[in-house]
């Protein structure tokens, strides 16, 4: 099972709703189409047709409450799910603010009745189940004070930090590898459930440039992508495989940390270095799903595909290396 975070926050151009809007929202690469809308159809529609063609099972939807923007857009993804074959389940941020006594008990009753009533009673044939019940993540400080013991829905706390906060279940993103700027070897932590996060990319400098977050190197995971941090996270699962029930890419388009595969043009990256998570992604999950069918069933196509890529992209990796 392989899922993506999913961020529906996005206005219309640059300058618009999370889109260099503010010194809290930057951003210093452009999607393939432009600074779109996550109001706009054909927006939704051609991001749910790539994840479907990556063999995506599952978005993870950052939702921020009752009648928010994000609120409308979840909706709009959730009406045209099923004709791409994909499912999604909510993530519920912290809209009211960081002091974890918000988020009660009474605001938790409130939150579960109304994500029950307009999205899995509204569409039972796409909401994602995890463990028999409609899954539901928060993130934090969600959980770090109360969580409920829900009956009807599956509630994971994703966060930060988790191995020394201990109230998440969950990474967001793999932020125990940072900072990784250098070639290493990893091991990936899978939690609970057999979950584990995997990210192309974490580099928030800009929030650091703009004075908003501190201690930004600190954070960084390729972020050029000349140390192929990606492949080798994807390397690490395919010989990991029977320890895995659940991947979690951060992110399908989470811009401000610059965690994307949504194609895209890049700021950053070496301009003759032949390297795109998005088809890094569609590769290795299709790779994933023979594995798990058998070794005899390895599609040949797919393994030279992603072998070349693997080259090129190391050809690429040392012509630039050299030429500096």
């Amino acid at each position: 099972m392989v899922a993506v975070y999913f961020y529906v926050w996005y206005g219309n151009g640059l300058g618009s709703r999370h889109w260099n809007d503010s010194p809290y929202t930057p951003v210093i690469d452009e999607p393939l189409i432009g600074y779109y809308s996550s109001l706009d159809p054909d927006t939704i529609e051609w991001q749910l047709r790539l994840l479907n063609d990556a063999d995506i099972d599952v978005l993870f939807i950052s939702w921020w409450g009752p009648g928010s923007y994000e609120d409308k857009a979840t909706r709009l993804v959730f009406e045209n799910l099923k004709r791409y074959g994909l499912k999604a389940a909510i993530l519920v941020e912290p809209w009211l603010g960081n002091d974890p006594n918000l988020y009660d008990s009474k605001w938790w009753s409130q939150v579960l009745d109304y994500i029950w009533r307009n999205y899995v009673e509204k569409y039972p044939e796409v909401y994602f189940y995890w463990e028999g019940k409609p899954l539901v993540l928060a993130f934090n400080p969600i959980g770090m004070n109360y969580r409920p013991m829900s009956t009807i829905f599956t509630i994971r706390i994703v966060g930060n930090d988790i191995d020394n906060a201990h109230y998440q279940d969950w990474d967001l993103w793999p932020d125990y590898l940072a900072p990784w700027t250098t070639s290493k070897d990893i091991v990936l932590r899978v939690r609970y459930d057999g979950y584990v996060a995997i990210t192309p990319r974490f580099d928030d400098t800009i929030f650091c440039e703009l004075g908003i977050r501190t201690n930004c190197g600190q954070r960084l995971i390729d972020p050029d992508y000349t140390i192929q941090a990606y492949v080798k996270q994807w390397e690490w699962i395919l010989r990991n495989k029977d320890r895995i029930r659940l991947i979690a890419i951060y992110s399908w388009n989470e811009y401000h940390e610059r965690s994307m595969i949504e194609p895209h043009y890049d700021s950053t990256k070496p301009k003759e270095l032949v390297y795109d998570p998005y088809t890094i992604t569609k590769n290795y999950t299709s790779l994933l799903r023979n594995v798990h069918n058998g070794l005899t069933n390895i599609n040949l196509n797919t393994i030279t595909l992603t072998v070349l890529i693997f080259i090129v992209s190391m050809l690429s990796i040392y012509a630039y290396v050299k030429k500096e």
